[in-house]
């Protein structure tokens, strides 16, 4: 095959496995642009049921498509997973076929030694490993020819908000913290008061909830919108414009960006952009690996906690975090390593 004998992983056949969420399912795909892949299939798995002691099945009763999988693996050279779920399913699909170059994110299933090159948080405390590269947040699809599309595309629609731009990201209840209309209407006030102390006549909202924002929440959301008196836009998965999602024009044109401290994803994408962070919520209340990836961030002068004392106009860092780079580059040297030594 001529990309052995070049050793360029971008002339490869690649195949992204995914569980159905966006998050996962961005972070392959990051990783997959970083390596020069236009376009890679994505293959969804889809589970017989919804149960958690699936996970111990054998992959073929957990997912009912596994041979139509084995049929499109054949013809692929890299598979990229993000996962335990998708990680068991690569690691059947490389003993079919031993030559797959593997590439794992996130905590995969064991033994990490089964795939080729793994990338992991450092929050998550792997154990240090040849194969492995351990990331400060998680990989995702953020670069600046990707901001510079969307914010093109959606300036023009978004140009009626002026001034100061605080993007406001918000998550959901979750197995550590709750969540509610309440809280939702308390973070939209709260803001609403520090931009009119900070920026009177200069501040926009643009704010986007998620499919974990109850309906409750997003309504109580949406009626502080309407009584603040600030411009603002807000959009809601499953809404009217459901389809056409402006969260990549939010972080390129957002000069703040406020995230609910529930979602390491949603901080990673926007430490990548290069905008400063404001972490929302009680330090306390956020899982501790959680809090140890933002206390990094602190460090590195990419985020702060909200408090009124801060405020919403922080300087910029003076570069967005660099993890998909680093994992792809990792990925190419360990795929050169493997040919080399096998022409060697």
């Amino acid at each position: 095959m001529a990309v052995h004998d070049d050793f360029d992983i971008a002339q490869a056949r690649p195949l992204i496995l995914s569980d159905g969420r966006t998050g996962s399912e961005n972070q392959s795909l990051g990783v997959a642009t970083m390596l020069g892949f236009k376009d890679p299939e994505v293959h969804i798995l889809r589970k017989t049921f919804e149960t958690s002691w699936l996970r111990w099945l054998p992959v073929n009763v957990v997912y009912e498509n596994v041979n139509e999988l084995q049929r499109v693996a054949a013809k692929a050279d890299i598979i990229i997973a993000a996962g335990h779920g998708p990680s068991r399913v690569m690691r059947m699909l490389k003993k079919q076929k031993p030559s797959l170059f593997t590439v794992a994110l996130m905590r995969p299933s064991k033994p990490y030694s089964a795939y080729d090159a793994i990338a992991i948080p450092r929050h998550d405390n792997p154990k240090p490993a040849e194969n492995l590269i351990q990331t400060l947040g998680n990989c995702n699809r953020i670069t600046k020819e990707l901001l510079a599309q969307e914010a093109d595309r959606w300036r023009k629609r978004l140009s009626h908000l002026r001034g100061h731009k605080v993007a406001v990201m918000v998550g959901g209840t979750s197995r550590h913290a709750p969540f509610g209309p309440q809280d939702g209407k308390a973070m939209i006030d709260t803001l609403v008061k520090q931009l009119k102390k900070q920026s009177p006549n200069d501040a926009a909202l643009l704010v986007t909830t998620s499919r974990r924002t109850s309906a409750e929440t997003t309504k109580a959301i949406e009626k502080a919108l309407e009584h603040s008196g600030i411009p603002y836009t807000l959009w809601r998965p499953g809404g009217e414009d459901g389809r056409d999602n402006p969260y990549l024009a939010y972080l390129a044109l957002a000069d703040t960006i406020v995230i609910t401290a529930d979602s390491t994803s949603m901080v990673s994408e926007a430490a990548t952009a290069g905008k400063p962070v404001v972490l929302w919520g009680e330090p306390d209340a956020a899982p501790k690996k959680f809090r140890e990836l933002y206390q990094a961030l602190i460090k590195q002068g990419r985020a702060v906690w909200f408090s009124p004392d801060v405020g919403l106009r922080l300087r910029p860092p003076a570069s967005g975090m660099m993890d998909t780079l680093l994992v792809a580059g990792f990925i190419r040297a360990r795929w050169q390593k493997r040919f080399l030594g096998k022409k060697g």
